[in-house]
């Protein structure tokens, strides 16, 4: 934490400094560097980078918080949040002072790519601009960092203990940790994160709030149950029902767990088939999630009838877009959409 203190010029001097931390050294480095180096990576604990998922970059003047590796706004990283954005970046290492000087609006002078932005990736821009919109830097208040386990009273080795000795709390990280993919959109990515831990505004958690009435607390669906998370996803009989669709349109059989964590496990690692197509069974994932989100809210807001059927037709058609607007990062080209399902379960 204290760059200018004698241990840190000491192991930067040593290792080498990337991203504002120190480097791990390798095989190089000696064994007391490398344990303290899995310590943070949680490499002899079942939750992975449980050190750095659990602190916060609070911001004040910005000048010693890094701007894209740092966890400062919108819960994490934006170089996880926005990734195709920050590989194309020049200016990797700045600080969030310096793009706020130079402009970090649209078409602000720090913003320099290596190549000319596409159409899809000058609206993650976009999106990434809108979410600095409301944030203000505060001059002679240093940047500090956050325990978010314990915001109170910071850290401590009993409620550190406590977390990684929680099983529920290692499979949530475990769970939410890979839903950040680069080829679907970041605003897709962080409605699935949020669903994985519970934090999506479903009737149950606005009555939670006190936002809505008792009486007002039943799903949209029809089936006359509380609007749970994993009820509306997955036990739903209307929205629930698309997964069945989405298993016989791909070829594989169906069987829904009770919680959407549990499902997002089981669909992405889908036993007996391929590694190569969990990536696809992901994007199937994510779509699907997204798209059941999305005819909810019609349904709420715009008084729409809901159609699983539409709700299918709308995952194949965003799991396609996606999938080849990035075709040439792929195995396989835009002409093969029609193979998609076989190449997802490794038959062609």
């Amino acid at each position: 934490m204290d760059k200018e203190g004698l241990w840190y010029r000491v192991l930067k001097a040593r290792y080498g400094e990337e991203g504002g931390c120190i480097r791990d050294g390798g095989r190089y480095a000696s064994r007391w560097w490398r344990m303290i180096c899995n310590v943070q990576e949680g490499r002899w604990a079942s939750v992975d980078r449980w050190f750095v998922n659990n602190i916060r970059r609070v911001v004040g003047d910005g000048r010693n918080t890094f701007f894209w590796t740092d966890n400062w706004v919108g819960g994490v990283p934006l170089s996880i949040q926005f990734s195709r954005l920050y590989e194309l970046s020049v200016n990797k290492d700045c600080l969030v002072e310096e793009m706020e000087r130079l402009g970090w609006e649209v078409g602000g002078a720090w913003w320099v790519w290596r190549r000319r932005l596409l159409a899809w990736e000058e609206d993650s821009a976009r999106e990434c601009v809108s979410l600095l919109n409301n944030v203000v830097l505060q001059e002679n208040i240093p940047d500090r960092w956050r325990w978010m386990l314990d915001p109170l009273h910071g850290y401590s080795v009993s409620g550190t203990y406590r977390f990684l000795t929680n099983v529920e709390g290692q499979v949530a990280n475990g769970v939410c940790k890979d839903v950040w993919h680069k080829f679907v959109p970041s605003k897709v990515s962080l409605f699935a994160w949020r669903l994985l831990q519970y934090r999506i505004p479903t009737r149950s958690n606005l009555l939670r709030r006190h936002v809505l009435r008792p009486s007002d607390n039943i799903c949209v669906g029809g089936c006359g149950s509380s609007e749970t998370a994993d009820h509306l996803f997955i036990g739903c009989d209307v929205f629930g029902s698309v997964w069945y669709s989405i298993c016989h349109w791909i070829g594989i059989p169906c069987v829904l767990p009770r919680t959407v964590t549990d499902h997002y496990s089981q669909f992405i690692n889908m036993a007996g088939l391929p590694r190569s197509s969990h990536y696809y069974f992901k994007v199937i994932w994510l779509a699907c999630t997204w798209a059941i989100w999305k005819e909810r809210n019609n349904c709420i807001f715009k008084n729409a009838v809901i159609d699983p059927f539409s709700i299918v037709e709308s995952v194949k058609l965003n799991s396609f877009f996606w999938l080849s607007s990035h075709a040439s990062h792929l195995s396989f080209g835009f002409h093969d959409w029609w193979r998609y399902p076989l190449l997802c379960m490794g038959v062609m």
